[in-house]
């Protein structure tokens, strides 16, 4: 054979293996696509950091955020199949577990609730809500709390039940309630416009529960299982950048929050608050099964009957959580504090 024509197919050899190995090195799967449903409140921070910073993108996600207006609109949005996925406040979940065909992967939020009151109203604890008219917002987990502390030492209020803090918070300047529990970033809002911010849940209830956390639907973690991991993945690496790098990411949450002050949202999530030694609420995908069944005990039976409890509890799959937090850990990435718990 030609020496030329042996040097020619030599080398178109090592110029194939080459163009392989490179496409294999450069190849990256397709974005997996996925529809997440949001309200407009703070507790939803890290899910828009995670999409804003490009952290879903990073984990090979191509995420379409959807807003609505409330609790219930949320769970709707499932049942009309127009979301895949969303943080859902934690009572909210035990309301209509029934009725979602779900999964409950990790968490998003803690805590967040707040009792406020007019400084004129001489309601200075949760005590002196007896016989006053109260609003109080549907599907709230903080608002759950408060009732509960109220029932344990016999105090009886008149409640008025609201779709949003926002509400709520209308009815308590127009003076159609006398105190209203409120979920952040509006306990913050409530007080920059001269209301009283007279006890956070913290006082009242000592432990971390959670304030919302993130659902998928059955039928999309199925299909989807390695998405759902980098998804959390994606969420725990935006709550370390929203407390590492704050004055990067609060314009981000902003950005969802278009009419809400700048120092709502700082005195919301990233503000240690000295009365209760932590941000108000704050931002997070832990996500701890036997905490979560603690919780959820405490909505026996008001809202959870114990069948519903057990059902509720099947639907709390830490698998993809412990996965994000193993892959998380190989990177050498530094977790939150919270994650050693």
């Amino acid at each position: 054979m030609n020496k030329r024509l042996v040097l020619v197919s030599a080398l178109l050899i090592v110029i194939a293996v080459v163009s392989a190995a490179a496409f294999i090195f450069l190849y990256k799967p397709p974005a997996t696509s996925m529809r997440i449903g949001y309200l407009p409140a703070a507790s939803y921070g890290i899910v828009w950091v995670a999409y804003e910073g490009g952290f879903f993108e990073d984990e090979g996600l191509n995420v379409t955020l959807i807003e609505y207006s409330s609790v219930s609109d949320l769970v709707a949005a499932f049942t009309r199949n127009e979301i895949d996925g969303a943080p859902v406040t934690s009572v909210a979940i035990a309301a209509f577990i029934k009725n979602i065909d779900s999964v409950v992967v990790a968490g998003n939020s803690l805590d967040g609730t707040a009792l406020v009151a007019k400084n004129s109203s001489g309601i200075n604890s949760i005590s002196d809500l007896e016989g006053k008219r109260v609003g109080t917002v549907l599907y709230v987990p903080g608002d759950f709390i408060f009732r509960k502390v109220m029932t344990e030492r016999g105090v009886q209020a008149n409640f008025s039940t609201y779709l949003s803090p926002a509400d709520a918070l209308l009815a308590l300047e127009n003076e159609q309630v006398e105190a209203a529990f409120l979920w952040e970033p509006y306990s913050s809002l409530a007080s920059y416009r001269g209301l009283k911010i007279v006890q956070w849940d913290k006082q009242v209830y000592p432990l971390d529960y959670p304030c919302c956390l993130q659902v998928f639907k059955s039928s999309f973690v199925s299909k989807n299982p390695g998405a759902v991991t980098k998804f959390i993945k994606a969420l725990i690496k935006a709550e370390a950048f929203t407390y590492s790098e704050s004055g990067n990411a609060l314009p981000m949450i902003k950005k969802y929050l278009p009419g809400m002050p700048w120092e709502i949202i700082y005195d919301s999530i990233i503000r240690i608050d000295p009365d209760i030694s932590q941000a108000r609420n704050p931002l997070s995908g832990y996500f701890n099964k036997s905490e979560l069944q603690s919780f959820y005990q405490l909505l026996i039976p008001s809202i959870l009957s114990v069948n519903d409890y057990n059902l509720l509890l099947s639907r709390l799959d830490t698998s993809y959580y412990n996965d994000a937090i193993s892959e998380l850990k190989k990177e050498g990435f530094n977790l939150p504090s919270i994650y050693s718990k």
